[in-house]
């Protein structure tokens, strides 16, 4: 009787182990239900274009025009040398000061425009965060960098775009309600 009351309760004790294991990745498996997606997406080319964000941009062409002055500089400094019938020595100290100040002046442009960029980034990141939450979207993309699916953005997304230029630069908001209003009095 011992013997048969041990090999019963072995063979529920062998049964519920098989049962956890068995049910066990189950149980512990996701449930798979349908989800939406709310996407938003906006022109970034129309946001830089629209707002003060293309600071960077702007720093950029100015730092190009400095080196390219800075250039011509140190080139009529090295020609003046040649002109005034310097030895190769001074002129090669001339060339080495000259080449010296331009990587020196690159590399402090470089920062600066390097530092302008990571700040209109972070502006424009901080920018879409706030549209994302005021309309309560849970993905907004760049419109022009969808490589695929870009229609169905298109078609099923919303258009953030004046709202992220409005992020950016709040003057932009009276800028295009005076748009509207000039539009709608003609």
């Amino acid at each position: 009787m011992q013997l048969k009351r041990t090999s019963t309760l072995f063979s529920i004790a062998l049964a519920l182990v098989a049962t956890a294991i068995f049910d066990a990745p189950a149980s512990a498996q996701k449930a798979a239900s349908p989800s939406t997606v709310k996407i938003g997406y906006f022109n970034l080319t129309m946001v830089k274009a629209k707002t003060p964000a293309g600071d960077a941009d702007a720093l950029k062409n100015q730092a190009e025009g400095q080196l390219r002055r800075d250039i011509e500089t140190g080139q009529k400094a090295i020609e003046k040398a040649r002109a005034d019938k310097k030895t190769e020595a001074e002129i090669k100290d001339i060339v080495k000061q000259v080449q010296t100040e331009l990587a020196a002046k690159q590399q402090a442009l470089f920062q600066l425009v390097q530092s302008a960029t990571l700040q209109d980034t972070q502006r424009l990141v901080q920018a879409v965060n706030v549209v994302a939450k005021k309309k309560g979207l849970d993905l907004i993309v760049d419109a022009n960098a969808v490589y695929a699916g870009g229609k169905e953005v298109l078609d099923k997304g919303i258009d953030v775009t004046n709202d992220v230029i409005e992020a950016v630069n709040p003057m932009a908001a009276i800028d295009r309600a005076a748009e509207s209003k000039k539009e709608a009095s003609e």
